[in-house]
């Protein structure tokens, strides 16, 4: 049992879903924060809930692995938390090399790039007995192949297209026309870790992904949730930024066995959508914690902090919290950030009168504002001066091997922690 304050490594800093996690880890368990970004100004790292800031590379940068296992080295937290796709991919690369006094909570190595391989996940669904869409990805090759001829008298429009592995982001389109398929396809698979692209049935019913969020440990759901994804950006198969919780008993089964299926650890998001007659559909499976976390975490459903204290068995009393039957979220700046980078398509007006009129509450935490209104880090990295964390590392690490580096040539110092000396 860990008898004091935890100390939590929440990576991923420059994500506005980390402040929520980071209140919730405060609130619940006391945790002291380290935070992880790639500047002195992402958001968690101006948060009020943030006790130590840490400046790393960007999860997608080469140096991330080795900066990261400097700052698990340097501060020794009691547990690691990725909150993103790409930083838990990090963590399952540098694993073996944490200390055993670190803990990790992240899922068998072969069910994360299993899950994370979205054809894998939809013939997992097939063989239990999950509906899935109609796939016609090797109908598309063999097109490729053969010098892309006329499509219209092959493919039922509209079809959607997307990345076959996850990326950290949103790697999806639909394509409505023959016309339009190719550039759509060309667009995503260019965005595609390996290129490979799925062409899949359209379901776009009413609009709405639903999720199913669920957090496993020692081989027992310990937490589940359900939200009905309103709104989102981009607009299909993007970050929700308006959403209910509801209730989804036939979901939850059906994510229940899927993460079975994978001998699932940790937390994920596994989403459907619903054909015209009712019925749901598999999508994919999200490996990681989901953009809109802060409408669960607000209403009770507090995966974090049953993942923090389940792992380091701190005595607390479960449920963390008290899970809400209902609950609405819009989330109001991630909305505008996508309206004014998409002028041509997007209504400043429809935005405006959506968020006025809408009852849901916002993400917004207003005891936490400085950090909320912190730009995003891909527009603070443009700006003169700002120091980023691949410039810091090669700053402090240069050229030499690793065996050549002295104490001294760490960007991260050793903080101290209560208890220690």
């Amino acid at each position: 049992m860990c008898p004091r304050r935890p100390t939590v490594l929440v990576l991923d800093g420059d994500y506005d879903n980390t402040l929520s996690i980071a209140d919730e880890l405060t609130a619940d368990l006391g945790a002291t924060i380290i935070g992880a970004g790639t500047t002195n100004h992402s958001r968690l790292l101006r948060s009020t809930y943030c006790d130590v800031g840490r400046v790393v590379p960007p999860p997608d940068d080469p140096a991330y692995d080795e900066a990261l296992a400097s700052v698990i080295a340097a501060d020794r937290p009691d547990i690691v938390l990725p909150v993103g796709y790409e930083s838990m991919a990090a963590v399952q690369r540098i694993r073996s090399s944490v200390p055993d006094a670190v803990s990790l909570c992240v899922p068998p190595r072969d069910g994360f790039y299993a899950a994370a391989d979205k054809e894998t996940t939809l013939r997992r669904g097939r063989q239990l007995g999950l509906d899935t869409p109609a796939d016609y990805s090797d109908v598309v090759a063999d097109l490729d192949a053969d010098g892309r001829p006329d499509v219209s008298e092959v493919l039922p429009f509209p079809v959607f297209c997307k990345a076959r592995r996850e990326n950290g982001h949103a790697t999806t389109a639909p394509a409505t026309s023959p016309d339009e398929f190719w550039e759509t396809y060309d667009r995503i698979a260019r965005a595609a870790p390996d290129g490979e692209v799925l062409v899949q049935e359209y379901i776009d019913n009413d609009g709405v992904t639903y999720g199913c969020g669920l957090c496993r440990l020692d081989n027992e759901i310990e937490l589940v949730v359900t939200h009905e994804e309103l709104r989102s950006v981009p607009r299909h198969g993007g970050s929700g930024t308006s959403l209910r919780i509801g209730r989804g008993a036939d979901l939850e089964a059906q994510a229940r066995a899927l993460l079975e299926a994978f001998d699932w650890n940790g937390i994920a998001l596994v989403e459907f959508k619903q054909r015209a007659d009712g019925s749901f559909v598999l999508m994919e499976i999200n490996p990681k914690f989901w953009a809109s976390y802060a409408l669960a975490s607000r209403h009770g459903y507090r995966f974090a902090s049953t993942i923090v204290a389940h792992e380091l068995d701190l005595d607390v009393t479960y449920p963390i919290g008290t899970p809400a039957t209902s609950g609405e979220m819009v989330f109001p700046l991630r909305e505008l950030q996508f309206v004014l980078s998409n002028r041509r398509s997007e209504s400043v007006r429809e935005l405006a009168a959506t968020l006025l009129t809408s009852s849901a509450e916002w993400d917004v935490d207003r005891d936490d504002l400085g950090a909320w209104l912190t730009p995003p880090t891909t527009l603070v990295r443009q700006l003169p001066g700002v120091e980023t964390g691949t410039s810091r590392w090669h700053r402090y690490t240069g050229d030499a091997p690793n065996d050549d580096r002295s104490e001294s040539q760490s960007p991260y110092r050793p903080i101290l922690m209560d208890g220690q000396s």
